[in-house]
């Protein structure tokens, strides 16, 4: 029961998973060379800004196809 409630918690906020995964990389990633200072700011940033619509239309892209195939089967 208590693991149908925290997948349940869990459905609320991660809709798709392979969004929530890629933006959390790219996060860490990005976080990871400003805390290390192994670029300068601004990299952390073209990546942040190039990574996370990426993986948006990325997202969209495999959504459609697997909603294609879906419909297919019918």
């Amino acid at each position: 029961m208590s693991g149908a409630i925290v997948g349940q918690l869990i459905g609320l906020f991660v809709d798709n998973e392979f969004l929530a995964a890629a933006v959390v990389a790219a996060v860490g990633v990005a976080s990871a060379l400003s805390l290390t200072r192994a670029a300068p700011p601004w990299v952390a940033g073209l990546l942040l800004t190039l990574a996370l619509p990426l993986a948006l239309a990325a997202s969209v892209w495999r959504t459609t196809l697997k909603a294609r195939r879906e419909g297919r089967d019918e």
